[in-house]
């Protein structure tokens, strides 16, 4: 058995006018933003929020908040894409994923690259952690963290059932309440089933589709009846079936025919199932609490994608093709199906199972000394994650859009190795408040061993495998300090920020120091934050995501700095609900250095950091009228280059203009929603492998039936 993980997170008090306080407070991260026990510039979405629009690409619906970078990748948010505070947005992998508090990325030290993206539609409250706040989060601690939060127990019946449907073949079906067995036992649960036919348009007709199911239960149990004891168990899976592919387009074809797909890719599918238990026992106090957590969480993934053509030169990278598309005609020919009988194509099935599994403590005590309200926080965790390689590619003979399989891979031939960590982790948090003036001070610890065991052509692996090793022990300061008014909190604060370096033993970890400074109404959603980073030793991955070779192997660039200006402000009048939010952000290479990692390239000093827009915004404007609604919002991205040597912005502004509007009698509600009114399909990336556009006009009209039990007084 590989062994168990043990870390903390300690959460500040939640809103206790909910119910279940101590399930809920024990779950989250971010305070209310009336407690000064929390400093920074903390987000919390509640479910209503984050699908006001019906968005199911969770990139678009949280595009444009602040310090948030989101890029699309395929229409659907099939993969996350996003990035906190100047950290590289490729697949989340620079920022810490959590649900109810626990690691949910698949294997968040061996692989933080997320494959497994959580289905927004099942989640309370969405907390968007930044600044010194995320140290107790980790491993990832430089840009921020995100924590989803699932329902807890309201301990009345009540059940919610969504059904929508359409245009592209989208079909969504919701299922999501809870059932109280007993006065003392809670069952929760969700289920949902989405899909859709997909925009894209091949020789065969509409591809780029994909069937999601995915759900959860939980169980919440009182062992006794003075609100002391309780019991939680929980388990929760996703199983994916998409005809999704890394082959993009040319840019000449991205922005005159964005919806096509190359005939070579017609055969691209991927298959993903996660599993995810867990066990909690909470232990509630007075003036505190304690909370101790088990988890396992396997997923096994295999995404049968084009990997290289060969259209009588030899093998050749589709990045190459779709970058140089004239120096490479006939190859780029061969991708639509119009090469010759010599045209080979190789298909790899990139065949990877995680694991990810530990234990988690945490606790938190509150009390006074003469004048002084002092809260601490503290725990530890010990994990161990790992990502498993056993891939084969397979050789077609491709002509007139006829595949016909000549070369059969053996299994483990392109790819058999299996890199896992060892990692412990602990932090203590401490709060001193006295009337309006109020400091907190941390530290995490982080100690990490990485390995990397290769195995090489023995398949069935039997021998000793090459090994390679790589250990971190680093410490997380962090402090801030918040002074109170009536209505506003005035914050500063600084923290060290940390990267796990992966299992190459001469790769090292990405640092950085981070401060940020601003003002938040208690009430109102209305603040402002200025911040800075300075990184050090930036670390990139050869992932063929973004255009790498796919080994996952990390390695070392130069420094940087970022700097940025977030704005957030919101307003009733009557019945008009008016919310914008802007982010201003400067970053650049503060060193030259020369990397093969396509989004920098050959970098000098002053080159922007890639995929990192100066502005972005969104504004929303909600009306309500008795049991009528409507809702516009536009969000907004400035220019951006895809990678830092290129010396243009290839990637051009963003725009997008989404709608809403509802009508709700009784229980139900009926809704019709539109993603992309204006059809603007620019281009909003060039990786995975070729550039990408964001997806057309999205139309969903919905019916929903709440029914609720009326609660025990």
């Amino acid at each position: 058995m590989y062994p168990l993980l043990l870390s903390i997170l300690i959460s500040a008090p939640a809103d206790t006018s909910l119910p279940a306080p101590v399930e809920l407070e024990s779950i989250t991260i971010v305070a209310k933003q009336t407690d000064t026990h929390h400093a920074g510039a903390a987000l919390v979405l509640d479910q209503k929020q984050l699908q006001r629009f019906q968005q199911v690409d969770a990139n678009t619906a949280l595009a444009g908040l602040p310090g948030i970078y989101a890029s699309p990748e395929d229409g659907w948010g099939l993969r996350l894409n996003i990035g906190i505070r100047g950290t590289g947005a490729l697949r989340s992998s620079r920022i810490t994923l959590m649900e109810d508090g626990i690691l949910t990325a698949p294997a968040p030290y061996s692989a933080p690259a997320a494959y497994y993206s959580p289905a927004t539609w099942k989640y309370a409250q969405t907390e968007i952690l930044k600044g010194s706040a995320q140290l107790i989060s980790g491993p990832q601690s430089t840009g921020g963290a995100i924590n989803f939060v699932l329902p807890t127990a309201t301990e009345f019946m009540h059940h919610r059932v969504f059904m929508g449907a359409g245009n592209y073949g989208q079909v969504r079906a919701q299922f999501q309440g809870e059932i109280p067995i007993s006065q003392r036992t809670q069952l929760l649960y969700g289920f949902a089933r989405q899909g859709a036919s997909g925009f894209q348009q091949s020789s065969k007709g509409p591809t780029g589709g994909y069937l999601l199911h995915d759900g959860y239960v939980k169980l919440q149990h009182h062992l006794d009846n003075k609100d002391v004891h309780h019991l939680e168990v929980f388990a929760g899976g996703t199983k994916e079936r998409s005809a999704q592919t890394y082959l993009g387009l040319t840019e000449w074809d991205a922005l005159n025919t964005p919806n096509i797909r190359y005939a070579a890719a017609q055969n691209d599918s991927m298959f993903m199932d996660r599993f995810m238990v867990r066990a909690g026992y909470i232990y509630n106090r007075p003036h505190g609490f304690f909370r101790v957590d088990i988890y396992q969480q396997n997923v096994h993934r295999n995404w049968y994608k084009l990997n290289k053509i060969d259209a009588g030169n030899g093998m050749t990278s589709l990045s190459s093709i779709l970058m140089n598309p004239l120096n490479y005609a006939t190859e780029y020919n061969g991708l639509q199906g119009l090469g010759s009988d010599s045209t080979r194509l190789e298909l790899k099935a990139n065949n990877r199972y995680y694991l990810s599994q530990g234990v988690q403590v945490k606790g938190q005590y509150s009390n006074r000394i003469a004048s002084f309200t002092l809260k601490h926080e503290a725990g530890a965790r010990i994990h161990y994650d790992h990502i498993d390689y056993f891939q084969h590619s397979d050789v077609y003979r491709f002509t007139l859009n006829t595949f016909e399989k000549q070369i059969e891979g053996t299994p483990g031939s392109a790819g058999n190795k299996l890199n896992g960590t060892w990692a412990q982790s602990a932090y203590y948090r401490s709060t001193i408040r006295r009337n309006q003036l109020s400091g907190q001070f941390g530290l995490r610890a982080e100690n990490i061993l990485a390995t990397g065991i290769n195995f090489g052509t023995d398949y069935q692996r039997k021998d000793t495998p090459e090994a390679t090793f790589n250990h971190s022990l680093v410490l997380i300061p962090g402090a801030s300090i918040t002074y109170a008014t009536p209505n506003w909190n005035y914050f500063v604060g600084a923290h060290r920020g940390f990267t796990p370096a992966g299992a190459k033993p001469e790769v090292l970890p990405e640092t950085s120091i981070a401060t940020e400074f601003g003002m938040a109404h208690k009430r109102l959603p209305i603040a402002i934050t200025a911040y800075q980073s300075l990184y050090d030793q930036l670390l990139g991955a050869d992932m063929a995501a973004g255009g790498g070779s796919g080994t996952g192997e990390l390695y070392n660039g130069g420094s940087a700095v970022v700097k940025g200006l977030e704005a957030q402000w919101g307003q009733t009048v009557k019945s008009i609900r008016i919310e914008g939010n802007l982010s201003y952000t400067q970053a650049h290479f503060t060193e030259s250095f020369e990397s093969s990692f396509e989004g920098w390239g050959d970098v000098n000093a002053g080159d922007p950091l890639p995929y990192l827009p100066a502005f972005t915004g969104s504004y929303t404007v909600q009306w309500t009228h008795k049991k009528l609604s409507a809702a516009v919002q536009q969000q907004v991205l400035s220019a951006r280059t895809s990678s830092a040597s290129l010396g243009t912005n290839d990637l051009p502004v963003s725009s997008v203009v989404n709608i809403n509007a509802a009508y709700s009698w009784n229980a139900f509600a009926v809704q019709l929603a539109v993603q992309n009114l204006t059809n603007t399909q620019h281009v909003v990336a060039a990786r995975p492998i070729g550039y990408r556009n964001f997806a057309p006009r999205m139309i969903v009209a919905s019916l929903v039936w709440n029914f609720k039990e009326a609660e025990k007084k």
